[in-house]
């Protein structure tokens, strides 16, 4: 049969690639369509134009069944415009909808599709694509959701895979795949022209923040099998390889790892390999519980050029009660100069800001411990986005933050209002944005004296003003640093190609 996979916002969708693997081993015809690149500054949503163009690919490539990747509710009115647009052109062609949305949302996932896989879905579907192929019933397919006579069924959910290996290794290249973005179809896989690959060494997370839909999923998997599982560093290796050789552009390495992996014996194999094999900058995420100096050391060895550390807020109580992170502010510190010590050259520690659960004290505990950390990191600065099924939404509902109805139309907002809300800067307190602009200059060594004395008399409305404006002078230094670090990135790796 020929299924056809459209992924969205990402040319690079490892998940959707792992499926086309699955479907290949199983003698199925694959071709994916990547329908338009991530943007956060200026988000669209399908163009006319655009949703033509996809329907002259189905058109033209006649699949039995069309799969969608829907990953999360910030682009839904994309993937709601394209599901429209399938099933009013072509109502004789299933729609099956797959990712962490339609987990936690089968029931509401099958008011637009006709099949919903949940959780890891590479056998599910090429069981799904079996039956439909021989006309047999989908009843005993586990992970698979759908609607008979008016009502749900939810097949269980099969176990966790333990050995992630026998999945294959992620397409990269090949003909089968387009990208649709500006009104514009591109033949030839995207990735092909990047500069950086994207993979990830494991999957699932170990941690339980109310504010993401990991802790949510890991319920729905209790008792089948452990939630955290890493690849053969082996085959991680072999995949680099791989896309070293395809993509001629290759500079740099992100692993996407919700955690990248402490266990020593891991590392050490994967140190090992990747120093002789592979020898280009790579980023991980990082945990403050997970950051302990042997492992940066054998990784920073390796290549480890870039951590993601999230942080989220300054003030314990904030990080315990609503975001349910364990972590203490010594631990905090620790990591930190744990990445100082080990010289790792690029530091990036999150903040989640701009919620109704914070306070100016809360906010002022965060500049504290921002002041408090090695010199020579960046911020990440951004507000909470409340995302459908998670924790902390219905905590905000039910401590009165943030009424009912305000709450389910932050969570079905379109793309633009949801980013903005994410990212957003204004805030009509003046005393909290000046807290905010503090805040960002610690991570300049130039600001952070002026950013101390200011913080002595938050009232001032002179100091409001100047610390407004040396954060205006903070950003286009930042942006002149990370430019730099672009370009220092790209130059190792263009020397170790």
């Amino acid at each position: 049969m020929r299924v056809l996979l459209i992924g969205f916002y990402n040319p690079k969708a490892l998940g959707l690639r792992y499926l086309e693997r699955s479907l290949q081993s199983a003698g199925h015809e694959v071709r994916i369509l990547f329908f338009k690149r991530f943007n956060s500054v200026r988000p669209k949503g399908a163009s006319a134009k655009e949703l033509a163009l996809l329907c002259n690919e189905v058109g033209a490539f006649n699949p039995g069944l069309i799969g969608l990747s829907v990953m999360a509710s910030l682009y839904m009115e994309t993937v709601d415009a394209v599901s429209l647009t399938l099933r009013t052109h072509f109502p004789s062609i299933p729609l099956a909808w797959g990712g962490a949305y339609v987990t936690m949302f089968p029931g509401e996932s099958l008011k637009r599709c006709d099949y919903a896989l949940r959780g890891e879905g590479e056998e599910a579907v090429a069981e799904l694509v079996a039956a439909l192929e021989g006309g047999s019933p989908v009843d005993g397919i586990q992970n698979l959701s759908f609607m008979r006579d008016g009502k749900l069924v939810e097949n269980p959910l099969r176990p966790l895979a333990t050995d992630l290996d026998r999945f294959g290794l992620p397409d990269i290249g090949g003909v089968n795949k387009a990208l649709i973005e500006n009104d514009t179809l591109t033949p030839g896989d995207p990735q092909l022209s990047s500069y950086s690959y994207e993979t990830g060494a494991g999957r699932g997370c170990p941690y339980a923040c109310s504010y993401c839909c990991s802790v949510n999923i890991n319920r729905l998997y209790k008792g089948l099998g452990p939630v955290v599982r890493f690849r053969d560093p082996d085959k991680v290796i072999e995949e680099l390889r791989a896309a070293k050789s395809s993509m001629k552009k290759l500079l740099f390495i992100h692993f996407w790892d919700e955690i990248f992996s402490d266990d020593p014996a891991w590392v050490d194999r994967f140190a090992e390999r990747y120093k002789r094999e592979i020898n280009l900058p790579f980023e991980i995420w990082g945990h403050p519980l997970k950051t302990n100096r042997q492992t940066i050391q054998k990784l920073r060895k390796a290549g480890l050029y870039q951590v993601v550390m999230g942080i989220q807020s300054g003030s314990p109580s904030i990080r315990k009660d609503v975001f349910h992170r364990p972590e203490s502010q010594e631990a905090i510190l620790q990591a930190a100069r744990t990445l100082k010590d080990c010289r790792v050259p690029h530091v990036i520690y999150d903040l989640m800001l701009r919620h109704p659960f914070e306070t100016e004290d809360s906010i002022k505990e965060t500049f504290e411990l921002c002041l408090a950390m090695p010199r020579g990191f960046s911020l990440q600065m951004h507000g909470l986005n409340f995302l459908p099924g998670t924790d902390i939404v219905a905590m905000a509902v039910e401590r009165g933050l943030v009424p009912p109805d305000e709450m389910e139309s932050l969570l079905t907002a379109d793309m633009d209002a949801q980013y903005s809300f994410h990212w957003k800067r204004d805030n009509q307190n003046p005393v909290i944005n000046f807290w905010y602009n503090l805040i960002y200059l610690t991570q300049f060594g130039c600001f952070r004296k002026l950013a101390v004395r200011l913080s002595r008399d938050p009232q001032s409305s002179e100091n409001h003003r100047k610390a407004e404006a040396a954060a205006g002078r903070a950003a286009k230094l930042e942006r002149f640093r990370n430019l730099t670090h672009k370009l220092r990135t790209a130059w190792r790796g263009f020397r170790k190609r």
